[in-house]
C-alpha cells in the first residue's frame, strides 16, 4: 500500500494526541515496519510531539467543544466514508479539530504551491540588541562573542549567554535602558543577582546600582523574571498599567497588549497594583489580568504553555487572529494587514515555532481556515 507523507502525520500526530482508532493505529505500526523513510519520520515527530510541553498543550485541549464546532458544518456524506477521505478534509478541519494542532508548526503540509503564498521575507537590516544609557552612550550587543565593556559605575562582560556586570561604584544611580528588538530574545543578570530573560521586542530600564530603598525597573514587552532574594528591599516591575511587587520570586509579566497586563506566577509570591490602586496578591499557578475598563481578574495557567516562549515556541489556543499577527511580527519583523477586518477575529489553535520558516505557519493557517493570505512589499495581506 502507498501511504502519503501528509496521511502518516495524520496518524502521528492523532497517536500523540491520544485519539487514534485501533485500525488507524495498526496501518501506523504496519507502516512503521515495512518503510524506512515512515519510521525516520516517526522518530523525528516523536522527538518534537512526546515532549512535555507539546503533552500539556495537547492535555489542555477541550477536544468535545472543538468537535462541537465543526460537526454541523460536515456534511453526512463525509461522515460515511471519513477514513477513506481523511486525507483530503483534514486540513480544511485542523483548526477546529484541535487534536492535530501541532501540526501548524511541527510540520508543513504537501500541497499544490499555486495555492500557497511563500514568504521569503528578510528585514533589510539586521536588528540589535542595544544598551542605551542616560550619558548618551548606546552600546551594540548583538554579537555572541565575549567582551568587556565599562561604564562610569559597572565593569560590563557579554556572551553568548546575555549580559552581567560587576559594580565599580555601589552609590550611583546610573540608568540604562536595554532593548531587544523583534526577532531576538536576550538575557540580562542585574546587580542583585536576579535574572531577566526578555521576549523580541521588549525593553527594560534599570539601573546599574540598586541605591533606593526599593529595586525598581521599567518593561516595555514580555519578561520573566527570576528575583534574588533581599526581604529588606522590595523589587518592582513596574509597567504601562501596573506595578509588581515581590521580595524573591519567580514571573513572568506579558504587556504586549496595550489595554491588557498579564502577570503569572511560578513561585513565591508577587502583590500587583493598578493605576487606580486596585491590588492583588498571587500565589503560585495563577495570573492576573489586568485590563483597562474591567480592572483586575485572577486564573490559573499552564507554565509549559506560557513560558514557551523561552523555548522559541508560541501555544494558542482559541486565540484571535489579530493576537497572532502580532507574535508574527514579533519574533519575525513581518507587517500585517488585515484587508478583511472580520479575519482579525477569527479565532486558531496551534502552535508557531521561531526557529523554523514562518511559511510553515501561514500555509497551514490557509489550508486549514480558507484565510487568503498574500505577501506583497513587505506586508502579509490577510483576506
Amino acid at each position: 500500500m502507498t501511504y502519503s507523507r501528509e496521511y502518516i502525520q495524520d496518524l502521528i500526530i492523532e497517536h500523540f494526541a491520544g485519539t487514534i482508532s485501533p485500525e488507524d493505529s495498526e496501518v501506523l505500526n504496519q507502516a512503521i515496519a515495512q518503510y524506512p523513510g515512515v519510521k525516520m519520520l516517526w522518530e523525528s515527530m516523536q522527538q518534537d510531539l512526546a515532549s512535555p510541553a507539546a503533552k500539556n498543550f495537547f492535555d489542555s485541549i477541550d477536544q468535545d467543544k472543538a468537535w462541537d464546532k465543526v460537526k454541523p458544518d460536515i456534511r453526512p456524506a463525509f461522515a460515511k466514508s471519513i477514513l477513506q477521505k481523511k486525507n483530503s478534509i483534514w486540513f480544511s478541519l485542523a483548526a477546529l479539530l484541535c487534536v492535530a494542532v501541532a501540526v501548524f508548526y511541527f510540520y508543513p503540509s504537501q500541497r499544490d504551491a499555486s495555492n500557497i503564498a511563500t514568504l521569503n521575507h528578510r528585514p533589510s537590516a539586521k536588528p540589535a540588541i542595544l544598551l542605551r544609557m542616560e550619558s548618551g552612550r548606546q552600546l551594540n550587543l548583538s554579537d555572541t562573542s565575549t567582551r568587556e565593556l565599562n561604564t562610569a559605575s559597572a565593569h560590563l562582560t557579554k556572551n553568548a549567554s546575555g549580559l552581567s556586570y560587576q559594580l565599580e561604584n555601589n552609590e550611583t544611580e546610573e540608568w540604562s535602558t536595554l532593548v531587544v528588538p523583534p526577532t531576538l530574545t536576550y538575557q540580562i543578570v542585574l546587580s542583585d543577582g536576579t535574572k531577566v530573560w526578555l521576549n523580541s521586542a521588549s525593553s527594560l530600564r534599570f539601573s546599574f546600582s540598586f541605591v533606593r530603598q526599593t529595586r525598581d525597573v521599567y518593561l516595555t514587552g514580555e519578561a520573566f523574571f527570576k528575583v534574588a532574594k533581599n526581604a529588606a528591599k522590595p523589587f518592582i516591575v513596574h509597567t504601562g498599567q501596573t506595578d509588581v511587587k515581590v521580595l524573591g520570586t519567580a514571573f513572568n509579566i506579558n504587556t504586549y497588549q496595550t489595554d491588557k497586563t498579564v502577570t503569572s506566577l511560578v513561585e513565591g509570591s508577587v502583590s500587583t497594583t493598578a493605576e487606580n490602586n486596585q491590588k492583588l496578591l498571587l500565589h503560585p499557578g495563577y495570573q492576573a489580568v489586568y485590563q483597562s475598563g474591567t480592572g483586575f481578574s485572577r486564573q490559573p495557567f499552564n507554565p509549559a504553555t506560557e513560558l514557551s516562549w523561552m523555548k522559541d515556541v508560541y501555544y494558542f489556543h482559541n486565540t484571535r487572529l489579530s493576537e497572532i499577527s502580532g507574535v508574527l511580527s514579533r519574533w519575525f519583523d513581518v507587517k500585517v494587514v488585515f484587508d478583511d477586518a472580520a479575519k482579525a477575529e477569527e479565532t486558531f489553535t496551534g502552535a508557531i515555532q521561531k526557529n523554523r520558516p514562518v511559511d510553515v505557519f501561514i500555509q497551514n493557517i490557509k489550508a486549514s481556515a480558507q484565510v487568503k493570505a498574500v505577501f506583497k512589499d513587505g506586508v502579509l495581506h490577510i483576506k
